[in-house]
C-alpha cells in the first residue's frame, strides 16, 4: 500500500512538474515554425510581386527588340541600296578606267607616230637640202646651158653645126649628137621641175602629218583630262559611298550587338520568370511541407515527452524499490531526486549533412562565378556537382519532407532534369538552434527516383540514383543546400557542412 501510494505521489509531482517545464520548449519549436510558415507566405508573395515585375520587363524586353529588329531591317535596306550605288559606281569607274587606259594607248601611239614623222621630217629636210642642192647645181648647169646658147645663136648654131657636115655620114653623127644635146637639156629641165614639185609635195605631206598627229595629241590629252576629272569624281563618289557603308555597318553592328544583349536579357528574364513560377511552386508546397513538419514535430514532441515521463516513473519506482528494501528512509529525498535527469537535447541531426551520394567524387565546386561548361556565359554555380560512371545511389543528406519531385520534360526546374526537392526542420551548424533546411538534388538518372512529394525520408536515406538528365554534361549529382526556402539567394556552399 505504501509502494501504491508513493508511486501516485510521484505520478502528481511529475504531471505538476516535469509537464511544465516540457511545454514551453514544445512550444517554441511550434511558434518558430509558424512564424517561419509566416515568412515563407511573405516570400510567396513577394515572388508574386517579381513574377509581375518580370512579366513587365519580358513585355518591355520585347518591344525593345522589335523596334531593333525595325532598325536592323531599315539599315540592312539602306545597305542593300548602298551596295547597289557602290556596285554601279565601280562599274563606272572600271569603264572610265578603261577608256582612260585606251585613250593612254592611243595617246602613246599617237606620241609613237609623232615621234616617227619627226624623225621622218629630219629625213625628209636632209633630203629636201639634198634636192635643193641638186636643183641648185642643174638650175647652174642650166643657166650655163642658157648663157652659151645665147652667146652661139641659140638653136641656129645646133642647124649650121648639122648641115655644115662634109658627108652623110658626119651629118647623121652630128644630128645625133645635137639630138642628145637637146634630150639632156630637156631631162635636166624635167628633172628640175618634178623635184621641184616632189620636193613641194613632201613637204606639205610632212607638215600636214604633224599638224594632224599634233591635233590629235591635244585631242586624246583633253579627252584623258575629262576622264581623269571624271575618274576622280566617281572615285569621290565612291569614298562617300564606302563611308557611308561604314557608318550603316557600324550602326548594324551596334544594333546586332544590341539584339543580342536584349535577346541575351530576354533570356534570363524568361528564366528568371521560370525560376518565380517554380520558386512560387515550390513556397506553396514547402508550406504545406512545413505544416506537416510543424505536426510531426507536435507528434515527435509529445512522444518524447511521453517517453521521459515513463523513464522518469521507471526510475522512481527504481529508487524506491531500493529503498524500501534497506528499511529506509527513501521519503526523504523523493523532492530532491524529482526531475534530476535532464530532458535529452539530442536533437538527432548533428552540425553536418549525409554525403549525398556513393561516390564523393567532386567534379565542380561550388563557385557564383562559374562559366557553365555547356553555354559558356558565366553563371553561377550555387551547389556541388559529384560524378562517377556506372549505378550510383542518391541519399537524403538529413531527415526532412520532399517538397516536390521533377521530371525532365514536366516543364518546371529548367535544365535540372530529373531532380527531388526536401526541407528539413534541423540543427545545421550544431549549436542547438533548428531552422529550415533545404536540399536539391538534380540531373537524376530518368524514372530513378524512389519518393514523391509529401513523403517523411531519414537521414541516408535511398532517394534516386546519379544520372544525365537536364542540361550537362554527362552523369552526375548536382546537390544543392539552401538556408530556408529553395532560392538562388539562400543557396550556401554545401562542403561547409557535408562530412
Amino acid at each position: 500500500m505504501k509502494k501504491l501510494l508513493v508511486y501516485i505521489f510521484i505520478s502528481v509531482l511529475m504531471v505538476n512538474v516535469v509537464v511544465p517545464l516540457s511545454q514551453p520548449v514544445v512550444a517554441q519549436s511550434i511558434e518558430d515554425l509558424k512564424q517561419e510558415l509566416k515568412e515563407l507566405e511573405s516570400e510567396r508573395q513577394s515572388i508574386n510581386s517579381d513574377a509581375s515585375n518580370a512579366e513587365e520587363k519580358i513585355a518591355a524586353n520585347e518591344a525593345r527588340q522589335k523596334q531593333v529588329k525595325s532598325k536592323i531591317a531599315d539599315l540592312d535596306q539602306d545597305l542593300a541600296v548602298t551596295a547597289d550605288k557602290l556596285e554601279i559606281k565601280q562599274n563606272e569607274i572600271s569603264t572610265t578606267e578603261n577608256e582612260i587606259s585606251t585613250i593612254e594607248t592611243n595617246i602613246t601611239t599617237t606620241e609613237n607616230e609623232i615621234t616617227q614623222t619627226e624623225e621622218e621630217i629630219v629625213v625628209l629636210n636632209n633630203d629636201i637640202e639634198d634636192l635643193m642642192q641638186r636643183i641648185e647645181q642643174r638650175q647652174e648647169l642650166i643657166s650655163s646651158r642658157l648663157r652659151s646658147m645665147q652667146r652661139s645663136g641659140g638653136n641656129s648654131s645646133y642647124l649650121e653645126l648639122v648641115f655644115s657636115a662634109q658627108s652623110f655620114g658626119d651629118f647623121i653623127s652630128r644630128l645625133t649628137a645635137v639630138t642628145k644635146i637637146l634630150d639632156s637639156d630637156k631631162n635636166i629641165m624635167e628633172a628640175q621641175r618634178q623635184d621641184k614639185l616632189d620636193l613641194e609635195s613632201k613637204r606639205v605631206e610632212v607638215e600636214e602629218k604633224q599638224a594632224s598627229l599634233e591635233t590629235k595629241r591635244d585631242e586624246l590629252t583633253a579627252a584623258k583630262k575629262e576622264l581623269e576629272s571624271k575618274k576622280a569624281t566617281l572615285v569621290a563618289q565612291r569614298q562617300e559611298l564606302t563611308e557611308l557603308q561604314n557608318e550603316l555597318n557600324i550602326q548594324r553592328t551596334n544594333q546586332s550587338n544590341l539584339m543580342v544583349q536584349l535577346e541575351e536579357e530576354h533570356a534570363d528574364l524568361e528564366e528568371y520568370k521560370v525560376t518565380l513560377a517554380d520558386q512560387q511552386e515550390i513556397k506553396r508546397k514547402e508550406a504545406s511541407a512545413l505544416q506537416q513538419a510543424i505536426k510531426l514535430a507536435e507528434e515527435a514532441a509529445k512522444e518524447a515527452e511521453r517517453k521521459r515521463q515513463e523513464e522518469e516513473l521507471l526510475s522512481q519506482e527504481q529508487d524506491n524499490d531500493s529503498e524500501s528494501a534497506s528499511g529506509g528512509d527513501s521519503g526523504t529525498n523523493n523532492g530532491a531526486n524529482a526531475g534530476t535527469t535532464p530532458p535529452s537535447t539530442d536533437n538527432g541531426s548533428g552540425p553536418i549533412l549525409h554525403w549525398p551520394a556513393s561516390t564523393r567524387r567532386v567534379t565542380s565546386a561550388f563557385n557564383p562565378n562559374r562559366v557553365h561548361p555547356v553555354t559558356g556565359v558565366v553563371r553561377p554555380h550555387r551547389g556541388m556537382d559529384i560524378a562517377a560512371p556506372g549505378t550510383q545511389q542518391i541519399y537524403a543528406a538529413e531527415a526532412g519532407v520532399v517538397v516536390d519531385t521533377y521530371t525532365e520534360f514536366d516543364g518546371r526546374m529548367n535544365g535540372y532534369g530529373d531532380a527531388i526537392l526536401i526541407t528539413h526542420y534541423i540543427d545545421l551548424n550544431g549549436d542547438g538552434n533548428r531552422q529550415q533546411v533545404t536540399t536539391f538534388y538534380a540531373h537524376l538518372r530518368s524514372g530513378s527516383t524512389t519518393v514523391r512529394p509529401g513523403q517523411t525520408v531519414s537521414r541516408g536515406q535511398q532517394i534516386a540514383l546519379m544520372g544525365s538528365t537536364g542540361v550537362g554534361t554527362g552523369q552526375h549529382l548536382h546537390f544543392e543546400v539552401h538556408i530556408g526556402g529553395w532560392a538562388h539567394a539562400n543557396a550556401v556552399n554545401p562542403a561547409n557542412y557535408l562530412y
